[in-house]
């Protein structure tokens, strides 16, 4: 079960700050438009097989949570109470078969019912379901008529719909007892996942004590356009979060610029040599064991340089370790996740609150 820390907290509470939140009004829920007439059928409990099945721990929570924030906005937010917390359990990793919020309050086989939350757990009513933020202050994400926001489930509103009930996701595991192959955190696309037809010289170095910046990119064109040199260093600067896992952020032996976004503005060639503009939107940069929660534009300039007539080299910044904004949230989230399931020192208890600061800025950028 979950142990509550008081870095989860301090992130929760942030989400709470940056969340479309009415106060104490009462806020009627856009639920399952189906789920009006099958609530009366949705008090039976079904027959569910989980022998060969793990429930989520609480970092694999806390990344539902993060793609339940990265969710708002866009398409999504016109999406009815399921098909929302469907694509977000879609988008952190975890799928399941759709279903209606009332077929999960009768339970499915993918989630096993708790009677005490966790960050990223169901929250269920017939005709409605949202996903837990805060278990503490009693909260839950969800489509309401307010549009997605944070709502508390202890409310006089939600009281009237009946006594809630809460599942966790339950992950397939082999008969040997190792965890089957499925997706995990961190394996959805994201915005930066590309596939340019390049070569990186020396690729990014990762382990959870040392990352190093890569040298350069090969870009396999004659007259590399814009498009191209983006791509390629977009695919150059690309970080597995799995592989920094149990890493710190604060200990890296090079300042971090986290970006949300860098594009190639302009491109000049002279012979062999050629130089980039390159246009890079921080939200949140790190050196020095602090981290700097201002936006920043900034243009830079990178080198070209000929390999033959078919390809050139981009010859990548040196003085930093880049990061996109999406792995960085998940990399801060294991690091969270990993200070609050262990006895806090002062020091520990400063360190959960700049991350959770970080990683209130990096979502709601």
């Amino acid at each position: 079960m979950y142990s509550k820390a008081k870095g989860i907290r301090l992130l929760l509470l942030c989400v709470l700050g940056s969340a479309t939140f009415a106060g104490q009004q009462k806020v009627q829920s856009q639920g399952d438009p189906a789920d009006g007439k099958a609530a009366s059928r949705a008090t039976k409990s079904r027959d569910v097989n989980l022998s060969q099945s793990l429930p989520l721990n609480t970092s694999e929570g806390l990344s539902v949570i993060g793609a339940a924030l990265e969710s708002r906005g866009g398409d999504r937010s016109t999406l009815d109470c399921s098909h929302l917390v469907h694509t977000v359990y879609e988008h952190a990793g975890f799928p399941y078969s759709y279903v209606s919020s009332s077929d999960l309050y009768a339970g499915v086989e993918k989630f096993r019912r708790v009677t005490r939350p966790q960050p990223g757990d169901l929250v269920v009513w017939p005709g409605h379901v949202g996903i837990v933020v805060d278990p503490s202050q009693k909260t839950f994400f969800s489509t309401l008529s307010s549009g997605i926001g944070v709502e508390p489930y202890s409310s006089s509103y939600w009281k009237e719909r009946g006594m809630a009930r809460f599942y966790r996701y339950a992950k397939a595991i082999a008969t040997n007892n190792k965890e089957s192959k499925i997706s995990t955190p961190g394996s959805a696309r994201t915005a930066f996942d590309v596939s340019a037809n390049a070569q990186t010289l020396s690729s990014v170095d990762v382990s959870p004590t040392n990352i190093k910046p890569p040298r350069a990119q090969v870009i396999d064109s004659a007259r590399p356009q814009p498009e191209e040199i983006t791509q390629a260093a977009l695919l150059a600067l690309n970080i597995d979060p799995d592989n920094f896992r149990g890493g710190d952020v604060f200990k890296l032996p090079r300042p971090v610029v986290v970006f949300s976004r860098l594009e190639v503005r302009a491109i000049k060639i002279h012979g062999n040599q050629g130089q980039v503009q390159v246009r890079i939107t921080a939200p949140l940069s790190m050196a020095g064991g602090q981290a700097n929660l201002e936006t920043r534009q900034q243009t830079q300039t990178w080198q070209l340089r000929r390999r033959d007539r078919k390809s050139w080299e981009l010859l990548l910044p040196q003085d930093a370790i880049y990061m996109s904004r999406d792995t960085t949230v998940q990399i801060l989230a294991h690091q969270l996740a990993r200070l609050a399931d262990t006895e806090s020192s002062s020091a520990d208890l400063r360190q959960e609150s700049q991350l959770a600061q970080m990683l209130n800025t990096l979502l709601t950028e």
